[in-house]
């Protein structure tokens, strides 16, 4: 270029001026790729980091798994707590707890009859203390096995409390229904809940989510009749029985308190709010994504179960006496079969009610 005459220094200078800005323009281009391989290694550790982290929540779930169903046979299946109700002022202290797995009953005479149980809960016992013995099972349903949790005890001793609680104590049903999507929005898996509610009275099958007129003449059509189904791989099912997805706790409880204002209930001597009949909500759970589930869709029950009732306590006559009775045999078989599956006999009598009918896959071996 010096060679040229022609060509001025402020040529030179101009040209020179024109390759640094060339320059200034290719840098960010090459910063860019830069960047753009940098993120893409870094996008590359990160998912590998995701895939390890995967892979150890899937081997802890595992794990959890089986050191919960160890401890559920270090226990048993059937696992039963006693809750001693506040004693009202003025009265003997018939009830009194022993330690944290033994009672007392003092009777006339200053007799007295000790009774242990796999749990004994104080009369200053809360509502969130009682439901945590009860939540493992809440994640034994969500690994696939069927589950029931239910209330039983004598009229007016505080089952209906227990179970449904009040607004400021809630109780064991929306606390399991609450655990139940907590636990499953934990689990990085997919599932379907349904929601269905009945009450056996007098030995039928009663549907709490459909419309039950009082008289005679009615604007719904009645509802239709209610069967038990046993299908050849044991699983039981109610026919007709109505069953409905809810995707979250607000409409699993607006469903239960929907039902609860269509539960049998009546004044007796023993209670102002007497339950007649056997109230039971069953959540049906599926996942096809959550690996290693016992079943592809299982269920969980939670049953307040109607008192047990003497008449000489009770002084009930006509409908109250009949549906006393009716509660009395029901829950007789209900301790029979317990007593069978707790005795490992051969023979478990579900037959011989309508409420073990129901509970027939969800009380023995294969249930939590």
């Amino acid at each position: 270029m010096g060679m040229k005459t022609h060509l001025t220094c402020k040529w030179i200078d101009s040209v020179r001026g024109i390759m640094k800005a060339l320059q200034s323009q290719q840098l960010p281009d090459d910063n860019k790729i830069y960047e753009k391989s940098n993120n893409e290694a870094a996008i590359s550790n990160i998912k590998g980091e995701v895939e390890v982290l995967y892979d150890c929540i899937k081997k802890l779930n595992v794990q959890r798994r089986k050191l919960l169903n160890d401890l559920f046979d270090l226990k048993g299946n059937i696992r039963v707590f006693c809750r001693i109700r506040p004693i009202i002022i003025g009265n003997q202290k018939s009830v009194e707890a022993l330690d944290s797995n033994e009672m007392i009953i003092n009777l006339v005479d200053n007799k007295s009859k000790i009774y242990s149980f796999d749990k004994v809960f104080h009369p200053s016992s809360s509502q969130g203390e009682v439901f945590s013995e009860i939540e493992p099972i809440i994640k034994s349903a969500l690994d696939g096995y069927n589950a029931c949790i239910f209330a039983y005890g004598q009229t007016g001793t505080g089952k209906t409390f227990t179970m449904e609680g009040t607004e400021e104590f809630p109780g064991v049903v929306p606390r399991a229904i609450e655990a139940l999507f907590k636990h499953a929005a934990d689990s990085n898996h997919a599932f379907l809940f349904s929601f269905s509610m009945l009450e056996i009275y007098m030995g039928y099958l009663k549907d709490l989510l459909t419309p039950h007129s009082q008289t005679t003449k009615s604007i719904f059509p009645l509802p239709p009749c209610l069967s038990i189904q046993t299908h050849p791989n044991g699983e039981t099912e109610i026919e007709n029985l109505v069953t409905i997805q809810v995707n979250d706790m607000n409409q699993a409880m607006r469903l239960y308190k929907l039902g609860c204002g269509f539960r049998s209930t009546a004044s007796t001597n023993s209670n102002r709010t007497s339950s007649r009949s056997h109230c039971m909500i069953r959540i049906s759970i599926s996942s096809v994504s959550a690996s290693k589930r016992r079943r592809l869709t299982n269920k969980l029950w939670l049953v307040d179960l109607g008192g047990s009732e003497r008449v000489l306590k009770t002084k009930a006559l006509g409908r109250r006496f009949e549906e006393g009775k009716a509660i009395n045999l029901s829950l007789s078989s209900l301790g029979d079969v317990i007593h069978a599956l707790q005795s490992k006999k051969r023979h478990i009598p579900y037959r011989n009610s309508k409420l073990t009918q129901v509970l027939k896959d969800s009380l023995g071996k294969h249930a939590s």
